[in-house]
């Protein structure tokens, strides 16, 4: 019976890492590009399953298309953020504590703007595939749980592919790492960077749309899943977005394993705490020192 409890805990533990490391992926993809901390990144997971859950039921669009629709907006969603807020505190030399305040100026923004036009409701969206659940050495889990790290590891496999084999990702890697450098080879820095905020904002948004059908998402949840995604970008390497997925699972496992060991309600509390430790050994995170070198 106990060993069941633990299995359970670790796949509920690894279904909700993936979905901090993706949250996390993008606040560190972000940090790369432009040296910005965005808490705004959890209102981009909260507006990419807001705007499916409103294409699904006032427009009438299908599952699929709807996926597709929430997804794009993050990504529009991330742009608009650069071009409209960020490049002018650019141009003005702002210091790093402005880009910081700014975006948790835009993350309550977001919050309050869903609030006003959604509700305090909650929205859930339809699972991918059934909404059954398969068992795993007597403890379950839900295919769209299975979906979800399926997902996620696809997403891992093309970010990495697209900065190591793309054109247009080793540019926007080259401008991340040297962005005087990259400016006398050609490359159009502050594209990348808007590039950056729109490849954050798609995480996000995925992010967003895979948990909403386990967790119901309302207009105050932007804060929590921040909170968990730079939990898991501090603990891989803030510099590194490949270490969200490391910072992600050792999270979610170590709060699932709490709930097991200790109790529910010291769940935070353990995870914070574990995050304190990994800081203080290791201040650059997990994989934080291979970010650096550019990896």
């Amino acid at each position: 019976m106990f060993s069941s409890l633990v299995v359970q805990a670790i796949l509920s533990g690894v279904t909700n890492g993936v979905i901090y490391a993706l949250i996390g992926m993008g606040i560190a993809v972000i940090y790369k590009g432009s040296g910005v901390i965005n808490a705004a990144q959890g209102e981009f997971s909260l507006i990419g399953a807001v705007v499916a859950v409103f294409a699904m039921k006032a427009a009438g669009f299908s599952y699929p298309i709807a996926f597709i629709a929430g997804a794009v907006f993050g990504i529009l969603l991330g742009i608009v953020v650069d071009v409209v807020l960020v490049r002018p505190m650019v141009r003005r030399k702002a210091d790093e504590d402005a880009f910081l305040l700014l975006t948790i100026g835009i993350a309550f923004a977001i919050s309050a703007g869903v609030l006003f036009f959604a509700g305090r409701d909650y929205f859930t969206l339809p699972s991918i595939g059934s909404d059954g659940v398969a068992i795993v050495f007597d403890a379950t889990i839900r295919y769209h749980a299975i979906w979800v790290i399926v997902a996620c590891a696809a997403i891992v496999a093309a970010l990495r592919f697209f900065y190591r084999k793309t054109s247009f990702g080793l540019a926007m890697m080259a401008a991340s790492i040297d962005a005087d450098g990259a400016a006398t080879t050609g490359i159009n820095v502050a594209a990348m960077r808007t590039a950056t905020y729109g490849m954050g904002g798609l995480l996000g948004a995925l992010a967003g749309l895979l948990v909403a059908p386990i967790v119901p998402i309302s207009y105050y949840m932007g804060l929590v899943l921040t909170l968990k995604g730079f939990c898991a970008a501090m603990i891989g390497g803030l510099t590194n977005p490949m270490g969200a997925i490391v910072g992600g699972i050792i999270l979610g496992l170590v709060e699932s394993l709490a709930i097991v060991f200790i109790a529910s309600a010291y769940k935070d509390v353990v995870a914070f705490s574990v995050l304190l430790v990994i800081m203080i050994l290791v201040p650059q995170g997990i994989l934080g020192r291979r970010g650096r070198k550019g990896g």
